[in-house]
């Protein structure tokens, strides 16, 4: 989903990337989240669109 460029589906990622943020955030382990999205946000990094959203979300 996340490695294409299509609008929906970083649209629909983002979603669920923001769904396991809450859950990290509810069981006390938002570091460990943070890490994962570093590491999701590097191999995408000429994905400007998508960095955006992440951002908007306030996913990291």
């Amino acid at each position: 989903m996340i490695d294409t460029r299509k609008p929906k589906e970083c649209d629909t990622a983002v979603a669920l990337i923001a769904d396991l943020k809450a859950l990290a955030d509810r069981d006390g382990d938002p570091e460990t989240f943070r890490q994962r999205i570093r590491l999701l946000r590097e191999p995408h990094a000429r994905k400007p669109s998508l960095l955006d959203r992440l951002d908007r979300a306030d996913l990291g």
